[in-house]
């Protein structure tokens, strides 16, 4: 029976809905591309040596060794599995199986980049990376060899079904919602020891992997009250989302 049949279905998560593999990304090129060189590099060396019994006869042992070791380690990634339920995850990976229910998420961080060809042509490479706390504190790192953007709209679609109904809640009552770096509360966005009122705040933008928040009455100097990346925001689409209800609201 395939893996993939294994995990039909869990007996607390339910039905299985989707699965995702290891695909070749940049990452695992590079790994990939180093293991190559380390055969090639020590089967010639290997072959010139052995003749003689010279020390390219031990170099290129040693070459094909730490090439053997880089390739199980690519094997070795290549079986990690991420199955996706009605209910949660299941993370296989080499040394550990991880379960996570969706309803015990706490925080997601996302980040994605997109590769341009000659710094200026983009091409269709996208790299995606997302890290879930639960409520026990503990993280999963899901990194580009298995993370994408379908990935991502599961886990944001969930994070939203659960988390959005409490902290909108909390926001009413008067209580303060951390979004990482960054808090909301009845009396604005606060940044440290700083404080954005709602009546002074512009407009939030995310643009190049950086999240602007720009204050009125401002000049183009000092238009953004603060900036900084996405990736140190967790639940971010939940910050855009109560964020532009506030501002498009009347009374904050």
């Amino acid at each position: 029976m395939s893996q993939s049949k294994q995990h039909l279905n869990h007996l607390i998560l339910g039905k299985l809905l989707k699965e995702f593999r290891p695909k070749i990304s940049r990452q695992l090129s590079k790994t990939i591309g180093i293991t190559l060189f380390f055969l090639l590099f020590g089967v010639a060396l290997f072959i010139t040596g052995l003749p003689q019994g010279s020390v390219s006869l031990i170099i290129g042992l040693g070459c094909l060794i730490v090439s053997g070791v880089l390739a199980y380690g690519i094997i070795d990634i290549l079986k990690d599995r991420l199955f996706v339920y009605e209910k949660g995850l299941v993370y296989q990976s080499s040394d550990k199986t991880r379960v996570i229910n969706f309803s015990d998420i706490v925080a997601l961080w996302q980040y994605s980049a997109k590769y341009y060809l000659y710094f200026v042509i983009p091409t269709a490479r996208t790299n995606y990376e997302y890290t879930i706390e639960t409520k026990d504190g503990k993280r999963t790192i899901m990194d580009e060899m298995i993370a994408n953007e379908e990935l991502g709209k599961y886990l944001n679609y969930e994070l939203f079904k659960h988390l959005m109904p409490s902290l909108k809640f909390n926001y009413a009552l008067g209580q303060e919602i951390v979004f990482g770096e960054i808090t909301i509360s009845k009396q604005g966005i606060k940044v440290q020891n700083d404080t954005l009122p709602w009546s002074d705040i512009k407009n939030i933008d995310i643009s190049a992997g950086k999240l602007y928040i720009r204050k009125k009455n401002s000049g183009w100097l000092d238009k953004n009250w603060y900036v900084t990346k996405v990736s140190t925001i967790y639940n971010l689409y939940i910050f855009i989302e109560m964020t532009n209800t506030i501002l498009n609201s009347a009374i904050p």
